[in-house]
């Protein structure tokens, strides 16, 4: 899900950081060291691939069981491995337990999916009929409901089971494999498959022995992925992903395989030190920090976590704005706005308070103008369409932002409030829960999740003018535990889903009062019941009931570790391979990595699934052969406790040679200071005004891999798209909540996104504010 339209206006500002990715070896023979898999995303490919296509194309059957979906995630998978592939680590990560701050958007997506298959059940049994009519025979689809796809399902169990199947075969047959580590993730360990992935790479970049010049490649189509890529501070990274921008394109020229790309992390890094260049800075620059501070005002056009302010739009260029404001706030504001160092502080000592209230400040002289020019093209197209689409109970017509008085009306007709009390009790509420909210996604992009209990309650985020006094504000969070698989169903499946839950659920949590699927039955999209944490009540019916789980249910709600596999007779990883052994044959206890002989950190400890499993593995599927001298061993892994983590580049790290000069960066004027809503030509700024390479710049047509250059600094051991074109909505006065037809940044015409989540979240009240539907 990401950032709505991130990568859109990304590639689009910045053209040369895609590359066109190649199923062919490298001519050279540089790949990539560790390739990184968000499973999410391919599972809900595979799993109704008739909602990633385009309408026009030809008519795509869905999968009828639960096999066909795993060999077509084989295969999907298989293609990744031969684009990238990996020499040293393959890690494949499935979404488990999400923190409470995603919980409201996941029940959206759920109760959106639930919606759908019963449409398109309607529509299947239509189709059924017919059939029958027809005298022939009616095929039987064992999976129709993609809410399967969520943490504690029998799906889920299958999944896992089927994913070791997949590394046991490649491990057992394929070359390539021979001497890779493999480490899965699935959906019984905590967290979203992407942050799990950076949980890892940020722990391991701070233990001995680690290479600062490994080569990272990281598969999925969130726009977040960006972000985490460059928190990282890893200059050898790529973001693989599908071609979504050109996707017309390849089906109208007859290709009906996927195109790949590459987003290189390095070339991005070169653009934003440009973009980024302070005139006559009051400190010393320092582009790791600049990253920083653009990775946190990025935050501001939203989320997984926090809905977006609402003058800043990604279509409408927001991200062109931030930059400016920055940059010519810097001086004034005295300095960064956030400093990584501090990230595990408790007290929220890396926000620089004051520096981000001027930040605000200055960004609030544009919000009227916005909201004026967006009014203005509402009424252009009201005028065009005769009225059509128009009629004034529409409340955005009432609110009318931008023109005198819009905030009291906007108060009233979206909260029901009046006075000034009120309002400004409000206002004071939301903007300290939305700072909280930067505060949180600020530690859970650069540390870890800071509390699994912590959410945004409000479907809105505050204007930006409101956001001032913030040195007011005491930030902390609760140190807690996420949520079991079977607490997270409760709260985010719709009643039709209900077979997913255990039959004692079903028949002693569900019916009962305190639980509320009666009114959410009735309100099938889910909007005006926000998370707000599971009743105490609720808790204690389910204690009693989770006695009656039987042993695979209980397994089902269980949490549990990362697996790691080896192939025993490969002669790579030598003290890897042993210590599997060891947990294997002897050792009920973790037994540290040597990170300074093994290229990793962590622990191991014995794998009860696995033991000695006689060299036999069942196949999930009955088209496949079941796996009958298994030579790989597996153990569980412990991801080292990571200290501090390190906000810039590592000492020896070989950075490519520039290649971006202000020549490849357009400047356009920002959105709400031209005339209509189609962007002028982007002006191309002369190379000499902003920064002069010390060599001429080369074209970068197809991927080339990180090389060498000047060395980093800091602690450690060892396809260019036209301009992006605004489009004007009905709803474009005031769009809500997490982005209102907004979808993954991709822009894909798919209807879920990673987790099964619609791609798109409508508008509603606040929490406990009486918010409207509109």
């Amino acid at each position: 899900m990401g950032i709505p339209f991130f990568y859109k206006w990304l590639v689009t500002k910045y053209p040369r950081i895609v590359s066109h990715a190649k199923e062919e070896p490298s001519p050279d023979g540089i790949g990539y060291d560790n390739l990184y898999l968000d499973m999410n995303y391919i599972v809900h490919s595979c799993f109704h691939p008739q909602n990633r296509m385009h309408a026009d194309t030809d008519h795509v059957c869905p999968p009828m069981t639960a096999s066909e979906v795993f060999e077509s995630m084989f295969q999907y998978l298989d293609r990744l491995f031969c684009i990238v592939r990996p020499r040293r680590l393959l890690y494949l990560a499935v979404d488990g337990v999400v923190p409470c701050a995603k919980m409201n958007r996941v029940r959206w997506g759920r109760y959106h999916a639930a919606k759908q298959a019963t449409n398109e059940a309607i529509q299947q049994e239509k189709m059924n009929k017919e059939l029958r009519d027809q005298g022939k025979e009616v095929p039987r689809r064992e999976i129709s409901d993609p809410n399967v796809i969520a943490p504690g399902t029998e799906f889920m169990v299958k999944l896992s089971q089927a994913l070791e199947y997949y590394i046991r075969a490649r491990l057992n047959t394929e070359p390539g494999w021979k001497d890779l580590m493999v480490i899965l993730s699935d959906a019984n360990v905590p967290g979203e498959g992407e942050h799990k992935i950076m949980s890892f790479i940020r722990a391991q970049r701070s233990m001995e022995g680690y290479d600062t010049n490994t080569r990272h490649c990281l598969y999925g189509n969130d726009a977040d992925l960006i972000m985490l890529a460059l928190a990282s501070h890893e200059v050898h990274f790529s973001i693989l992903r599908e071609d979504m921008l050109h996707r017309n394109q390849a089906e109208t020229e007859g290709i009906r395989n996927k195109q790949f790309l590459f987003l290189n992390i390095w070339v991005l890094r070169e653009y934003l030190e440009i973009a980024l260049k302070i005139m006559d800075p009051v400190c010393e620059p320092d582009i790791e920090r600049l990253i920083d501070d653009f990775i946190f005002i990025c935050f501001l056009m939203g989320n997984d976590f926090i809905p977006h302010i609402p003058s800043l739009e990604t279509d409408e260029f927001a991200g062109d704005l931030l930059i400016e404001v920055y940059k010519t706030t810097f001086n004034k504001m005295g300095g960064y706005i956030v400093n990584t160092d501090e990230v595990k502080d408790k007290h929220g000592a890396y926000l620089e308070v004051s520096r981000l209230e001027i930040f605000f400040r200055e960004l609030s002289m544009y919000e009227e103008k916005i909201f004026l020019k967006r009014y203005e093209l509402e009424q252009e197209l009201r005028r065009k369409l005769d009225n059509i689409l128009y009629n004034e109970e529409r409340p955005y017509d009432r609110i009318r932002l931008g023109l005198p008085g819009w905030k009291s009306r906007f108060h009233r007709e979206y909260f029901g409030i009046d006075t000034s009390n009120e309002i400004g009790k409000l206002q004071n509420e939301m903007t300290e829960k939305y700072l909280e909210g930067l505060c949180w996604v600020f530690q859970c992009y650069f540390a870890d999740v800071p509390s699994w209990s912590w959410h945004y309650a409000y479907n809105v985020a505050p204007f930006v003018s409101d956001l001032k006094g913030l040195s007011r504000f005491e930030i902390s969070f609760t140190v807690d535990k996420p949520l079991r698989p079977f607490d997270q169903l409760m709260a985010v499946l719709p009643f039709p889903s209900r077979c997913l839950f255990p039959a004692c659920y079903r028949w002693k949590i569900m019916g009962r009062q305190e639980y509320d699927y009666p009114k959410l039955h009735a309100d099938m999209d889910g909007e005006h019941f926000w998370w707000t944490g599971i009743s105490e009540d609720l808790l204690s019916v389910k204690r009693a009931v989770d006695e009656e789980l039987t042993t695979q249910e209980m397994r089902r709600n269980a949490t549990r570790q990362e697996k790691i596999f080896l192939l025993r007779n490969s002669d790579a990883l030598p003290h890897i391979k042993q210590a599997i052994i060891q947990t294997l044959c002897c050792s009920p206890q973790k037994l540290p990595i040597d990170s300074s002989t093994s290229g990793i950190g962590g622990w191991l400890s014995r794998d009860d699934d696995d033991g000695l499993n006689n060299g036999f593995f069942p196949s999930p599927t009955k088209n496949l052969q079941d796996i009958t001298d298994d030579e790989a061993i597996s153990a569980l892994f412990f991801n080292p406790k990571s200290a501090n983590p390190i906000s810039r580049l590592l000492t020896n790290v070989r950075v490519p040679e520039k290649t971006v000069t202000g020549a490849d960066i357009s400047k356009r004027p920002l959105w709400h200071t031209y005339p209509g809503s189609r962007p002028p030509r982007p002006i191309v700024q002369r190379p000499d005004s902003i920064w002069k390479p010390s060599t001429p710049a080369t074209p970068r047509e197809e991927h080339k891999h990180a090389g060498t250059g000047w060395l980093g600094r800091g602690r450690g051991n060892a396809t260019a798209t036209t301009a992006a074109q605004t489009q004007l909505t009905i709803s474009s006065c005031y769009r809500k909540g997490f982005s209102q037809n907004r979808g993954s940044s991709s822009s894909s015409s798919s209807r879920f996104d990673n987790n099964g989540d619609a791609l798109w979240t409508p508008g509603g009240g606040g929490a406990g504010h009486g918010g409207r539907r509109w």
